[in-house]
């Protein structure tokens, strides 16, 4: 299995919301409700990228992005944000950064920055 985007967020409704808008532009999703449950599907499966919320139970998404040998960008998509040593740890894996709430659009422009205006199938 291979999706464009791997949703990782430990709220339902908001992964679900999310995994819809990117549905509805097209591209496929996976979906996975904390960060144990992601690594897995990291370690077994492609994504062209990563939807990440930060605060997690089982695994946050800092420890998430640092267990995965070759992680494909990663989106942050939380509430909180990382700190100044947290952000030189992870480099250059997280290429985005966004606030929650977020809408609609500002999600796909983000999206689209990352895999290109012709990616969504």
């Amino acid at each position: 299995m291979s999706a464009d985007v791997l949703v990782v967020d430990d709220d339902a409704d908001v992964r679900w919301t999310v995994a819809e808008v990117l549905r509805s532009a097209g591209f496929s999703v996976a979906e996975a409700e904390d960060g144990e449950i992601a690594l897995g599907l990291l370690n077994t499966h492609r994504y062209r990228m990563v939807l990440l919320d930060l605060r997690m139970p089982n695994r946050d998404g800092v420890s998430l992005i640092e267990a995965v040998a070759d992680v494909p960008p990663v989106v942050v998509h939380s509430a909180y944000s990382l700190d100044a040593a947290e952000r030189q740890r992870l480099g250059d894996k997280v290429v985005d950064y966004l606030h929650k709430p977020v809408s609609p659009q500002k999600l796909l422009k983000a999206v689209l920055a990352v895999l290109g205006a012709g990616s969504g199938t």
